[in-house]
């Protein structure tokens, strides 16, 4: 201790000594690196980094936050700064650096294997580039770092099954590369992870069930992937889990009931694979839900009425599975929900009235199923719906006046059902409306003129009924209208001179009725019309 407190004390009595020589001296060490690390990259084809220049402070550089006190480099942020070029291998002598970000630049090339080096690092952020090659296994030293994203990037090769070294990590992002292999068991050590996303990549093989022993992990993203075999049931035992994608990939086996196990759950996607079996009643447990995606699998039996009590859900998507019986009413408990998709499937009997309980609904598709009765009033009460989708079911009745109150609505396809009576004035206020379809049914009596008010309209589709009375001239004021279908009814009087100020016109069928007198000169006033159909009438004259 005396030595060492003498030689303080000559260095003392000595004008200007350098005693922060050693600071000094890294610091310009730091600024060398940096510069050649600059070097490296580009600015829209010039110079980068304007301000990084040696005339200046380095901790004044952009980007760079130091240490007050010996003005090391603790963190470099360049992101969003449309940077080219390729990472250095310099960064990985920057000691004292524990963070670094370059995401969402263009930069190229291979991740530098140097920065297993930075022994101090928290956070690696190199995502949203257009980075290659290998994960470095050397990345694997870095035992302080929380967060490793490299998602986004055109980065090849496996999983280093040596990432599992970085015990500190909790957040591991790797989605949307072209990463191929297995998901290595060994990820499963990582005892701290929150977030794990993979999805995006060509990954192979199945789902380790030792995931299910990750009970930190909040996010776990597989999606878009080629994975096979089962979902594991011991993913019910990652009770802080709040996002679960799986969707498209090879999956089979069933839906696990231990999933009901996961109360804290906000989305689960497990839509596009080839899952079959029933939809878990214990699904309905999950009070926290609010997407749940299971289209696009092979899912049979019948929908549990417990997803009635999932009072959070928003979006609900079923379709394109085997599912039977009925619309569970319970499903009107669901007032949150927006958007409930349940179309190709095999469903029977009526639409529940309870469905005009569901206030903040958007969409609703129960089209291509075998659906019966009238269609219920209560659906005019859905004020916000924008797309009501009943085509090809079995529905019979009128189409209920109530619907005209659907004051947001843009789509009405309801053809190809068994509906009869006559077309209700109400639609007419459907002032949003761009697709109107009501073919192959039975309906019967004139053209409401009140269609007049659809401004918008596009398409307007009213063939294969029983229509009758005449073409109401008030139709030529659709200047949107793209096509107009009205072929096969009982259709009588001349065609409206009109129809000619329809210059959106593409489609314009108006044959197999009785409709008679000469074609007006006005269509040819239709320059974009590539399809007119006028056959099966009376009429006489030519198009000049």
């Amino acid at each position: 201790m005396a030595p060492l407190f003498l030689l303080l004390l000559i260095m003392l009595s000595i004008p200007n000594f350098p005693i922060f020589a050693f600071p000094h001296s890294y610091q310009h060490k730091q600024q060398q690196l940096l510069l050649r690390f600059r070097d490296a990259i580009s600015h829209n084809n010039t110079t980068s980094l304007p301000d990084w220049s040696p005339h200046r402070p380095l901790c004044n550089w952009s980007g760079l936050t130091c240490d007050s006190s010996f003005q090391s480099v603790l963190a470099l942020n360049l992101s969003q700064m449309n940077l080219h070029g390729t990472i250095s291998p310099v960064l990985g002598n920057l000691s004292s650096l524990r963070s670094l970000d370059l995401t969402n630049n263009a930069l190229s090339g291979h991740i530098p294997p140097q920065l297993g080096q930075l022994s101090s690092l928290r956070s690696l952020d190199l995502s949203s580039n257009a980075l290659t090659g290998h994960i470095p296994p050397q990345l694997a030293q870095l035992s302080r770092m929380h967060k490793l994203w490299l998602w986004a990037n055109q980065l090849q090769g496996t999983i280093p099954p040596s990432l599992s070294a970085c015990r500190s990590l909790h957040d591991l992002r790797l989605s949307y590369n072209q990463l191929h292999g297995s998901i290595p068991p060994e990820l499963t050590r990582l005892t701290s992870l929150k977030y794990l996303y993979l999805g995006g990549n060509y990954l192979t093989g199945t789902i380790p069930r030792s995931l299910g022993n990750l009970s930190a992990l909040v996010d776990l993203y597989l999606e878009e992937n080629d994975l096979t075999g089962a979902v594991p049931p011991g993913l019910g035992r990652l009770t802080h889990l709040q996002v679960l994608s799986l969707w498209q990939n090879n999956l089979s086996g069933t839906i696990p009931s231990s999933l009901g196990n996961l109360s804290k759950l906000t989305d689960l996607y497990l839509f596009e694979n080839d899952l079959a079996g029933t939809i878990p009643p214990e699904l309905g447990m999950l009070t926290d839900l609010q997407l749940l995606y299971l289209h696009r699998n092979n899912l049979s039996g019948t929908i549990p009425s417990s997803l009635g009590n999932l009072s959070n859900l928003t979006k609900l998507t079923l379709f394109k599975n085997d599912l039977r019986g009925t619309i569970p009413p319970e499903l009107g408990m669901l007032t949150q929900l927006q958007l409930l998709y349940l179309y190709k499937n095999n469903l029977s009997d009526t639409i529940p009235r309870s469905l005009g309980n569901l206030s903040k609904l958007t969409k609703l598709d129960l089209s291509e199923n075998h659906l019966t009765g009238p269609i219920p009033s209560e659906l005019g009460m859905l004020s916000q719906l924008q797309l009501l989708y009943l085509f090809t079911n079995n529905l019979s009745a009128s189409i209920p006046r109530s619907l005209g109150n659907l004051s947001a609505l843009v789509e009405l396809p309801l053809q190809e059902n068994n509906l009869t009576g006559t077309v209700p004035t109400e639609l007419g206020m459907l002032t949003q409306l761009q697709v109107l379809c009501l073919r192959r049914n039975y309906l019967s009596g004139a053209i409401p003129s009140s269609l007049r008010n659809l401004s918008k309209l596009t398409d307007l589709d009213l063939s294969q009924n029983h229509l009758q009375g005449t073409v109401p001239p008030e139709l030529g004021m659709l200047t949107q209208l793209q096509f107009l279908y009205l072929y096969k009814n009982n259709l009588l009087g001349t065609i409206p001179p009109s129809l000619g100020n329809l210059s959106e016109l593409t489609e314009l069928a108006l044959s197999g009725n009785h409709l008679q007198g000469t074609i007006p000169y006005s269509l040819a006033n239709l320059s974009k019309l590539k399809r007119l159909e006028l056959s099966e009438n009376q009429l006489s004259g030519q198009i000049a």
